[in-house]
């Protein structure tokens, strides 16, 4: 099923309301399998509102629409849907009552205005709204399916969730092939390199795959039709085998897997403590440690030592290696990561020196230079990484790319004990 999402509204055109409904009926119909190809945006003009219904419902076969479902002039949904399908509109004593009671209950009385609210095209089934006065509806219309919905998101989440999603989902139960996804994450590789090498695996007839980047990661996101949930599974699980053999190390995990989830959970499955030394970080990759209840079981706690006089206080970092490398270099970044391992006793350690901008960077060492120690019990090695973009993106990669530092090194101590 091919499904099209139609808001309504010139205060969205206007970035004066963000449009939360197209992404949570996105997420909804995906969960169902069903496809959505087009988001379109339209103000409260009538001929260019007639046009796009008029489009989306001929080219889907779902068509699902936000807003202009209430009293005034310029909600003119229900009417421009009827129009389209060829139906009346009809008053709905049921709804019309309802809305009565509304204004009753708060001891007012109902403008004649708000009658409009209790027409529906001919046919409808209605969707009673228990958060305010503008029902919604359903119309099934020769091989069709219109959902109108109202706009504001605290009335049109709980009428979707109610009403709406238990049809969907007896409808594609019948449905003879559904669409299943999965979302495959990837760090420290750009778009380019994970295209060419997974070129031959897009353009499949069986397999869509779509490439989408993120903030600080790239995620492939594969799309199957299938007749059952198995016969999905199966195609899925050898695509993302080959990703993974191709990527190696660059795939930390798919769906709702984060990095910063796995590392915990690799903390914790091999009783591992791990203490952190930040400079340009300033403490964020202690605070994302910290983020998730239960932290306390893998995290003994860390020192932000912006200054060079504190990365030889309380680190230990020798004052010669700071004269002769500088504070950022793979050298100190190594006296970092063993200081703190050594004043907490952790197992693991990570230190984190680099330049996170806007000045400070020169043609020796640009702007996001940063450099990350990890001490083990292996010993300590430090990792080089030349980050582009502003002063809070540079320090949230740097976050980032510690965390995979760490799970690539907990990963390769799990193997090495099966």
């Amino acid at each position: 099923m091919k499904a099209e999402i139609v808001a309504t509204g010139t205060e969205i055109l206007l970035g004066q309301t963000l449009n939360t409904s197209a992404h949570y009926l996105t997420g909804q119909l995906s969960e169902l399998g069903i496809e959505v190809d087009y988001h379109t945006t339209v103000g409260d003009n009538r001929e260019r509102l007639e046009q796009v219904l008029e489009q989306a419902i001929n080219r889907s076969e779902l068509v699902l629409t936000t807003g202009g479902t209430g009293p005034t002039v310029d909600d003119m949904t229900k009417e421009l849907v009827a129009k389209v399908l060829g139906l009346k509109l009809q008053l709905d004593p049921g709804s019309l009552e309802r809305i009565q009671h509304f204004f009753s209950s708060r001891g007012s009385v109902m403008p004649k205005t708000e009658e409009k609210e209790a027409y529906f095209p001919e046919g409808s089934i209605i969707l009673k709204n228990d958060y305010g006065t503008a029902p919604g509806a359903i119309i099934r219309h020769k091989g069709k399916m219109v959902v109108i919905l109202p706009g504001p998101p605290a009335e049109m989440t709980p009428m979707f969730e109610q009403f709406v999603l238990p049809i969907l989902v007896r409808f594609v139960a019948n449905d003879t092939k559904r669409m299943y996804s999965r979302v495959v994450k990837i760090f420290g590789l750009g778009e380019s390199e994970i295209e060419e090498a997974l070129q031959d695996l897009m353009g499949n007839d069986q397999l869509g795959m779509t490439l989408l980047a993120k903030h600080s990661e790239m995620h492939v996101r594969l799309v199957v039709r299938e007749k059952n949930e198995q016969e999905a599974k199966v195609l899925l699980d050898k695509t993302e085998r080959i990703i993974r053999e191709r990527l190696k190390a660059g795939v930390f995990g798919t769906d709702n897997e984060t990095m910063l989830g796995i590392v915990n959970g690799l903390l914790k499955s091999q009783q591992k403590m791990i203490s952190t030394a930040e400079s340009c970080t300033g403490g964020l990759l202690g605070a994302m440690l910290t983020q998730e209840p239960g932290s306390s079981e893998f995290y003994l706690g860390g020192v932000v030592s912006y200054s060079n006089s504190l990365k030889e206080k309380f680190l230990g970092v020798n004052p010669q290696t700071l004269r002769t490398y500088g504070a950022v270099s793979p050298e100190t970044a190594c006296e970092m990561a063993v200081g703190v391992k050594e004043r907490t006793g952790s197992d693991l350690a990570v230190g984190i020196t680099g330049i996170a901008g806007p000045g400070g960077g020169n043609d020796e060492k640009p702007v996001g230079l940063v450099y990350i120690g990890l001490a083990t019990p292996e010993g300590v090695q430090a990792s080089k990484f030349q980050f582009h973009g502003q002063r809070e993106s540079i320090r949230q990669l740097s976050v980032k790319a510690a965390l995979d530092l760490v799970r690539q090194f907990m990963l390769k101590v799990e193997r090495s004990t099966l």
